[in-house]
């Protein structure tokens, strides 16, 4: 059993290293133009071991993808239940959005360029369609806070809770991507940190959905 462990985690430390420079590859180079060979030389694996681990380039990508929802997911449950007041719930579901677009960029990437509509579930390997069943538990997730704070009289009773959920990870994605792309311009534009300017920005998008603004 010992041995096997630790086959197990030699393994999973291999993984780990290959999907890193995946990443870096196709965030650099894009997907479609990043090759088998970009991430060999990128991981300074053979391409022999990077298909001992992975089926394919797209077999990798979902993996990172599934690797930001876990993690986004895991945050997302600690915000919520380690927080008891609706809008301190909230700014722990920004940082955690926050933290995702840190950690795991080719993930949000992604998600955000994903069209449903195109995309047939019973043809996908089962990391593909693990990503969709996480996307599903986060969306349900945070639609399920919007309907506390409208339970508590917080939230506008107009206000619908997953319609709400696409216009606000919208909301938090664009903001968040604004000051990864011009946080140095706006600190000197508004003589602010890039925290102060999200922290403003964060309070604008829940503003949008309460009572009483904050």
């Amino acid at each position: 059993m010992g041995r096997q462990n630790k086959k197990e985690n030699v393994a999973a430390l291999h993984k780990a290293a290959i999907l890193q420079a995946a990443e870096q590859i196709f965030l650099e180079k894009g997907f479609s133009a990043a090759t088998i060979d970009d991430i060999s030389k990128a991981s300074q694996y053979s391409r022999r071991t990077l298909y001992s681990y992975f089926a394919s380039k797209e077999d990798m990508l979902y993996q990172i993808i599934l690797n930001g929802l876990i993690s986004l997911r895991e945050n997302l449950i600690q915000a919520i239940s380690e927080n008891t007041a609706f809008l301190d719930q909230y700014h722990a579901i920004c940082l955690a959005m926050k933290k995702y677009h840190e950690t795991s960029p080719q993930s949000v990437e992604s998600v955000n360029r994903a069209k449903n509509r195109e995309i047939d579930l019973h043809s996908l390997p089962p990391a593909a369609v693990s990503i969709f069943a996480f996307g599903t538990e986060i969306n349900n997730l945070l639609a399920g806070f919007i309907e506390s704070g409208k339970q508590q009289g917080l939230v506008r009773r107009e206000i619908q809770p997953m319609q709400t959920v696409y216009i606000m990870w919208a909301s938090l994605t664009s903001l968040l991507s604004l000051v990864h792309a011009k946080g140095e311009f706006l600190e000197r534009e508004f003589s602010a940190t890039q925290d102060d300017f999200l922290q403003y920005g964060f309070n604008q998008i829940i503003n949008s959905i309460l009572k009483e603004p904050i």
